[in-house]
C-alpha cells in the first residue's frame, strides 16, 4: 500500500514538473551514496573513463578532486596525463615548478599541491531537472583528476572547497548554483535505496514528504579554512534535557571519514553524564568503542541532544542518530572519546548526519541542515524514478 501511495505521489510530481526539460538547463547532479556496513564509511559508485564501475570513498574534507591509484587510472582508454607547462597545469597548480629543459618539460607530469599526478578523464554522474526524479542516463564530464602510485585501489573523492574539487569543477563547467548537499544513508534504510550527493541548485524532494526539504532548513555560517577548504562550524553549546553541557570552544569539523562524532575528553564525559542522567532506558554493559550502553527498546526514551550553533540555529540529534544498535537487545551512545588534546574539540561524524540533508553553500559560506528526515516520514534513502 505504501509503495502504491509513493508511486501515485511521484506521478503527481512528474505531472506538475515542467516536462519540456529537454530544452531546459538541468539544475543539479544527484548521484547515489552508499554505506559500507563493515567499515561504516560512505562511498559513491563511479566508472571513470572506460574503467568498470567502482566505489570511491567520500571524503568531505579531501583536497584531491578524485584520487586513484595511477596504475588503475592509466588503464582507461580516455586517460590523458596533464603535462608540465600546459595551461591546465598552470590552472591546477600555479606554483608547480617545471624543468627548464624543453624536452624534459613536455614529458614531466604536472602535480597537484599535495604532489599527486594530474590527469584528465571523463566522470559520469546522474542528474536531475527538478529534485524529484533522476534521468535514466548519466552526464559525462571531462575533469581534472589526481593519482598516486601508492594510493589504494579503492579511490577517494574529495569534497573540500577548493577550485579543483569535483563540485567546483562541475559548478564552473555547467554554471550551476555554487552548492553541494549530502544525504547519508543509514544501515537500515540503505538496504532499499542509496543516499545522495547533490551538486548545484537544490530543490530537494524526499517523498512521501511533499515539500522541498530546503524549506525546513536551519542555517549557520561555515568557518572553513580558506587554504585547506575543510568544512567547519561553530558549536556554541550543547544541551540535553534543557541542561547545558560544558564544552571547549573551537572550530567544529564536519567529517564523513569518522563513523561517529568524536569529542574532547572533558566534553565527552560531560555529555555521557548528562545523557545517562536523562535517558529512560536501563543501563547495559559498555560495548567497545562506546562508553555508555542501554537495554534497547527501539530508541524510545533517548533524550534529544541539541547543538546550539552560531546565528541561533539548533541542530537536533534524536535517538535514531545518537544511539547505535550493537545487538538485538543493546544500543550505545554513538559518541567517542577523542582524548585530551584533539585537533578539534568536536568532530561531527557520519552517523550523526545520517537521514539528515546537509547543504554547503560554497559561495555564501553557509551550512544548512534539515535535522532528522525521519520526523517527516521520509529518509535519505528514497526511490528516484526516471521521468520516462
Amino acid at each position: 500500500m505504501a509503495h502504491m501511495i509513493f508511486l501515485l505521489l511521484s506521478l503527481v510530481f512528474l505531472y506538475l514538473a515542467n516536462t519540456s526539460h529537454s530544452l531546459e538547463k538541468f539544475q543539479s547532479f544527484l548521484h547515489p551514496v552508499n554505506k559500507d556496513k563493515a567499515t561504516n564509511i560512505y562511498s559513491i559508485p563511479l566508472s571513470i573513463g572506460s574503467s568498470v564501475s567502482q566505489e570511491f570513498v567520500l571524503d568531505l574534507n579531501g583536497v584531491g578532486p578524485l584520487l586513484q591509484n595511477c596504475a588503475t587510472a592509466a588503464k582507461s582508454s580516455s586517460f590523458h596525463p596533464i603535462r608540465c607547462g600546459s595551461t591546465r597545469c598552470t590552472y591546477a597548480n600555479p606554483n608547480f615548478s617545471c624543468p627548464n629543459n624543453t624536452t624534459t618539460k613536455t614529458k614531466t607530469p604536472c602535480r597537484s599541491s599535495d604532489n599527486a599526478r594530474l590527469f584528465r578523464d571523463t566522470v559520469p554522474l546522474l542528474y536531475s531537472y527538478n529534485g524529484v526524479y533522476i534521468m535514466d542516463s548519466e552526464k559525462s564530464s571531462s575533469l581534472t583528476l589526481t593519482c598516486t602510485d601508492g594510493a589504494p585501489v579503492k579511490g577517494t573523492i574529495g569534497l573540500a572547497n577548493t577550485h579543483l574539487s569535483i563540485p567546483s569543477q562541475l559548478i564552473s563547467m555547467y554554471q550551476l548554483a555554487p552548492k553541494m548537499a549530502l544525504c547519508l544513508p543509514s544501515n537500515e534504510k540503505s538496504k532499499l535505496y542509496p543516499g545522495g550527493l547533490w551538486i548545484g541548485k537544490g530543490e530537494y524532494y524526499y517523498l512521501p514528504y511533499l515539500k522541498d526539504v530546503s524549506t525546513i532548513f536551519a542555517s549557520t555560517p561555515l568557518i572553513g579554512n580558506a587554504k585547506s577548504g575543510e568544512h567547519f562550524i561553530n558549536v556554541k553549546s550543547i544541551q540535553i534535557g534543557g541542561k547545558t553541557v560544558p564544552i571547549l570552544h573551537g572550530a567544529t569539523k564536519i567529517c564523513t571519514m569518522a563513523p561517529y562524532t568524536v569529542l574532547q575528553t572533558s566534553i565527552y564525559k560531560s555529555l555521557l553524564t548528562a545523557f545517562s542522567g536523562n535517558v529512560k532506558m536501563a543501563k547495559a554493559p559498555a560495548v567497545k568503542p562506546f562508553g555508555a550502553c542501554f537495554s534497547s527498546n527501539g530508541g524510545r526514551g533517548a533524550p534529544v541532544i541539541d547543538l546550539l550553533l552560531s546565528g541561533g540555529a539548533k541542530w537536533r540529534i534524536y535517538g535514531s542518530n545518537s544511539l547505535v544498535k550493537v545487538n538485538k537487545n543493546v544500543v550505545c551512545l554513538g559518541f567517542l572519546d577523542g582524548g585530551v588534546n584533539p585537533k578539534n574539540p568536536i568532530l561531527i561524524g557520519g552517523y550523526q548526519m545520517e537521514d539528515n540533508l546537509v547543504e554547503f553553500d560554497l559561495k555564501a559560506s553557509k551550512f544548512s541542515f534539515s535535522s532528522s528526515l525521519l520526523l517527516h516520514n521520509t529518509s535519505c534513502s528514497v526511490e528516484r524514478l526516471s521521468p520516462f
